[in-house]
């Protein structure tokens, strides 16, 4: 697997990492979901095969970006997305969002109508489905503070996530964690993510009528965005289409083939 270029974004509460995986399409941004990082999306960067320029970054409170003491609302993730492409000099974004990122995509969107050229929510609506918030909340409440090693992490996450690759949970253990004197902990901030879950979306699905842009939603037959919540989605958005795969919550991780020529794809 290609090792992505880290490159240090100044956001608007702190600096921010942005992972690039080089590529000849379009400038496309990846926005992860709660509690992961932008590493999340390397298996899908290896199956998009350069076929699309990506930029994945941590978001706040993830990953190795800054973890401030401040509001992490909607509000918020769009004014570093904006960070985010100012400095990379990009003026207009093909926008992926995953669950949580999925959100911050729509929010996006509604915020700078001009600065999208195209939108994929993966697995995620305007609302959070009442059996995803509640496992989300579960995971992130009841996740041990830290681990004695990274195969007492890997079991943890076989338990919690079963039916991955063993490629899969060792990149997890990876990039979720990092290593300390006293053991692995998380690189997601506890605070900040009681925070997101605790806070609101807006009002999306009252704006979604405004969303121009041409929009697919994906949908994992096995994930949290139930058929009607996507089919609600298609018929609100002016330009929308449904596309249902195969997958569980983490499309990117399941089916990261099928995913990615299904985003190459619709880009063109």
């Amino acid at each position: 697997m290609t090792e992505p270029t880290l490159r240090r974004v100044r956001g608007p509460a702190g600096e921010l990492a942005v992972w690039e995986h080089a590529g000849d399409g379009p400038d496309t941004l990846l926005l992860h979901g709660i509690g992961h990082a932008g590493r999340q999306w390397d298996f899908f960067a290896r199956a998009v095969d350069r076929r699309l320029h990506l930029f994945a970054p941590d978001a706040r409170a993830h990953g190795d970006s800054a973890k401030p003491n401040t509001p992490y609302a909607p509000a918020d993730f769009v004014a570093d997305v904006t960070a985010i492409l100012d400095a990379l000099g990009i003026a207009r974004v093909y926008l992926v969002g995953h669950s949580m990122g999925g959100a911050h995509a729509l929010a996006f969107t509604l915020a700078h109508p001009d600065r999208v050229t195209r939108l994929v929510v993966i697995d995620t609506g305007p609302s959070l489905e009442p059996e995803g918030q509640d496992r989300t909340r579960r995971l992130t409440t009841t996740r041990p503070a830290r681990f004695i090693d990274a195969n007492e992490a890997e079991r943890y996450l076989r338990a919690t996530s079963p039916g991955y690759s063993d490629q899969i949970y060792a990149h997890r253990v990876r990039w979720l964690l990092r290593e300390t004197p006293d053991g692995l902990v998380w690189r997601s901030d506890l605070a900040a993510l009681e925070q997101i879950l605790a806070g609101s979306r807006g009002d999306l699905w009252g704006r979604s009528g405004e969303i121009a842009v041409p929009t697919l939603i994906v949908r994992g037959t096995r994930g949290y965005l139930a058929p009607e919540t996507a089919r609600r989605m298609v018929d609100a958005l002016p330009d929308a289409r449904l596309l249902e795969l195969d997958a569980g919550h983490n499309v990117h991780l399941d089916r990261p083939a099928e995913l990615a020529d299904a985003v190459v794809a619709f880009a063109r």
